[in-house]
C-alpha cells in the first residue's frame, strides 16, 4: 500500500514542503540570473553572444535528455538517495561555475551542474506525491509553483543588481549555500524508505537512446529559434531524432525491463493531462520570449520598462498558484485546470489583435488573464498528472511530466519565433525592406507578432479540449 510510506508527522510534512519550495525557487532563480548575465559573461571572457548562448542551451539539452532515466533510477534505488546526489551535484557545479577561469571551463562546469539538476529534478514533485498525504498535496504543489515564479522574478531582478554592483560569479553563491542547506535538511527529514517498483532492472540502452533522441530534437528546435539557421543541420538533427525515437519506442515495447512504461499512456487521463501541459508550456514560454520584442519594436518601450511589464504575469501566477492548489484539494483538479486553460485562450485571443496603438488596457487585460491562467493551471495539472501514476512508478511519471514541460517550452519558443520571423520576412520582402531594417517599420513587425499569437489561439483551443477530457484521479488507492 502506498499509504504506509506517507509522512504522518505534521512538522515533517511542513519541512518537506519547505524543501520542495526552496528547490523550486533555486532552479528558476539560477536559470533567470544566468540568462540576465549572459551579455556580462560574454564581455568578461571576450566571446561572442552566440557562443555564450550555449550556457542555457546545454543546460536545457542535458536536463531534458536525462530526466526520465534518473526518474526510473530513483524508483529503483530510492527517492531520497537520488535527490541528495542531485542537489549535492548541483551545488558543486555552482561552485565550479563561480571559480571558472575560462569560458570553456565555465561551459564544462555548467554541464556538470545541469547533470546535477537532471538527477534531482524528477524528485521535486515525487517527494510530494510519495511522502505527503493526499489532502495536502494540492496546496504543496501550489506553493511549489509560487516559489518557482518567485525565483524567476527574483533571478531577473537580483541577478541584474548583482551584475551591476558585484560580479556575475556571485549569482552562483545562492546555488551553493541553498544546495548545502537543502542537503542537510533532507538528511534529517526525508525518509529512506520508498515504494518498491515491480521491476528493479535498469534499461541502460533505452536510456542512451532516449538521451540522444531528445538531444538531437532539442538541438534542432533550438537552431530553428535563431533568426538565421542552417537548414541542413536542422533537418539532419530532426531526422536523426525521429529515427532514434522510433528505435527507442520499438525497444520499449519489447524490452523485459523498459525505461518508459508505455502502459502509462494507456491511461487517457494521464495522456490528456500531460498533453495539455505540453501545449500550455509552449504557449507561456513562447509568449515570454516574444512579447518583450513586441514592446520594444512596436510599442517603442525601452528594455527596462519592457522587463518590468513582463514580471506582471509571473507575479500573478505566484499569488494565484497556492490558492489553486488549495482549491484542487477541495474540489478536484479538472475544473481548475479547465478554467486556467480557458483564461490562457482568452489572453491569446486578445493578443492576436494587438497593434501599434492598441490601448494599454487591452495589453494589461491580456497579461492579467495570462497570469491568472498560468496560476490556475500549473499546480492542479501537476497534481492531476501524478495522481494517475501508479505507486512505484512516481519517478518515471515525474520524468515524463518534466520532459513534456521542457520539450513544450522549447517547441513553443522555436515555433512562435519561426512564425513571427517568417511572416515579417515575407512582408518585408514584398516592400523591398531588409530584415535588419524592420525595427524602423513597426507596421511590418506587428504582422509577425499577430500571426504568432493567432497560432497561439489554435494551440490554446487544443489545450483547453485536452484539459476538459482529463478526469480527476481517484481519491483513494492511487
Amino acid at each position: 500500500m502506498a499509504d504506509e510510506y506517507v509522512i504522518e508527522d505534521k512538522k515533517k510534512q511542513l519541512l518537506v514542503i519547505v524543501i520542495i519550495c526552496l528547490v523550486g525557487f533555486l532552479v528558476t532563480y539560477d536559470y533567470a540570473s544566468l540568462n540576465i548575465s549572459l551579455s556580462v559573461i560574454a564581455s568578461h571572457f571576450k566571446v561572442r553572444l552566440i557562443d555564450v548562448a550555449w550556457l542555457p542551451t546545454i543546460y536545457l539539452l542535458i536536463i531534458t535528455s536525462l530526466l526520465l532515466g534518473f526518474g526510473k533510477l530513483a524508483d529503483i534505488v530510492g527517492y531520497k538517495k537520488i535527490f541528495l546526489v542531485g542537489v549535492s551535484g548541483f551545488a558543486v557545479g555552482g561552485f565550479l561555475c563561480a571559480i571558472s577561469p575560462t569560458f570553456h571551463t565555465l561551459l564544462l562546469a555548467r554541464t556538470f551542474q545541469s547533470c546535477g539538476q537532471a538527477v534531482y529534478s524528477p524528485m521535486e514533485i515525487v517527494l510530494i506525491t510519495a511522502f505527503l498525504p493526499q489532502n495536502i498535496r494540492g496546496r504543496a504543489f501550489g506553493l511549489y509553483a509560487m516559489f518557482q515564479g518567485f525565483g524567476m522574478v527574483a533571478g531577473s531582478l537580483l541577478g541584474g543588481y548583482i551584475n551591476s554592483v558585484l560580479n556575475w560569479r556571485y549569482n552562483f553563491v545562492f546555488s551553493i549555500t541553498a544546495g548545502i542547506f537543502v542537503v542537510l535538511l533532507s538528511l534529517k527529514v526525508l525518509p529512506w524508505k520508498h515504494i518498491p517498483p515491480a521491476e528493479k532492472r535498469f534499461d541502460l540502452p533505452g536510456a542512451a537512446l532516449l538521451f540522444f533522441a531528445l538531444g538531437a530534437l532539442l538541438y534542432a528546435v533550438n537552431s530553428m529559434s535563431k533568426p538565421v539557421f542552417d537548414h541542413l543541420a536542422v533537418f539532419s538533427f530532426a531526422a536523426a531524432s525521429l529515427i532514434l525515437f522510433a528505435v527507442f519506442f520499438f525497444r520499449e515495447k519489447t524490452a523485459p525491463a523498459p525505461l518508459l512504461d508505455l502502459k502509462l499512456f494507456k491511461n487517457l487521463d494521464f495522456t490528456f493531462s500531460v498533453g495539455a501541459l505540453f501545449l500550455v508550456m509552449a504557449l507561456v514560454i513562447g509568449f515570454i520570449f516574444l512579447f518583450p520584442f513586441y514592446l520594444e519594436m512596436v510599442r517603442s518601450l525601452d528594455i527596462a520598462k519592457a522587463g518590468l511589464i513582463m514580471t506582471f504575469p509571473s507575479v500573478l501566477m505566484m499569488l494565484i498558484a497556492p490558492v489553486a492548489g488549495i482549491l484542487s484539494d477541495r474540489m478536484g483538479c479538472r475544473r481548475i485546470c479547465v478554467a486556467g486553460a480557458a483564461l490562457i485562450l482568452v489572453a491569446f485571443i486578445m493578443l492576436s489583435f494587438v497593434g501599434q496603438n492598441s490601448p494599454d488596457a487591452l495589453i494589461a487585460l491580456a497579461l492579467l488573464f495570462l497570469g491568472m491562467g498560468m496560476g490556475l493551471f500549473i499546480a492542479p495539472n501537476n497534481k492531476l498528472v501524478m495522481g494517475h501514476v501508479p505507486a512505484g512508478r512516481h519517478g518515471v511519471g515525474s520524468g515524463v511530466y518534466k520532459i513534456c514541460a521542457n520539450a513544450g517550452s522549447s517547441m513553443g519558443l522555436a515555433v512562435l519565433v519561426l512564425i513571427t520571423s517568417q511572416i515579417i520576412l515575407f512582408n518585408a520582402a514584398k516592400m523591398h525592406i531588409l530584415f535588419a531594417e524592420v525595427r524602423e517599420h513597426p507596421d511590418i513587425a506587428i504582422t509577425g507578432f499577430r500571426g504568432a499569437f493567432a497560432f497561439g489561439v489554435l494551440l490554446s483551443v487544443i489545450a483547453l479540449v485536452l484539459a476538459s477530457l482529463a478526469k480527476d484521479a481517484p481519491q483513494h488507492g492511487e
